[in-house]
């Protein structure tokens, strides 16, 4: 969904000078989405995103993309996915954004089910873009604790 917006290059005058930013800085944000359900469940955390690279943690997981490599963490049950980064056509997913005072509304369709998500992004700071691109992959700390198992389907 974070990355959606990066790439959300076609939209109203409105967004442009936003937009720019998102592609041309290193940007913090809080975010929250709605899953719906029997029960709904909202889901909140916080991001990093510079360029083609992002860091998600919320939920108990944290999401991690190099530009090469995806690590999707379980911290709790101490399980890590890793996959290849690949592009993805964002654009036809995300269905409305609106700058709301100082947020981001907007909706996106989950690709798997159908489902219509609402999600909000609240919070943004934009950063300078920065070398330090360790934020955006796992570091061997990470693991030296507990018997982690990892997935690589690279």
């Amino acid at each position: 969904m974070i990355a959606c917006l990066c790439a959300f290059a076609q939209i109203g005058d409105e967004l442009a000078p936003l937009m720019q930013k998102l592609q041309n800085q290193r940007i913090l944000l809080n975010y929250e989405y709605t899953v719906s359900g029997p029960a709904d469940i909202t889901i909140r955390g916080s991001a990093i995103i510079q360029k083609d690279c992002f860091r998600m943690e919320g939920a108990g997981l944290l999401i991690m993309c190099d530009g090469t490599s995806v690590w999707t963490l379980d911290l709790d049950g101490k399980e890590a996915y890793v996959e290849k980064a690949g592009s993805l056509d964002y654009m036809q997913y995300l269905r409305e954004l609106t700058y709301v005072d100082d947020h981001l509304d907007g909706t996106f369709v989950e690709p798997a089910s159908g489902s219509i998500v609402p999600f909000v992004l609240r919070d943004l700071q934009f950063l300078p873009v920065s070398g330090d691109l360790s934020p955006f992959s796992p570091s061997e700390d990470c693991f030296a604790t507990g018997d982690w198992i990892i997935t690589d389907l690279r």
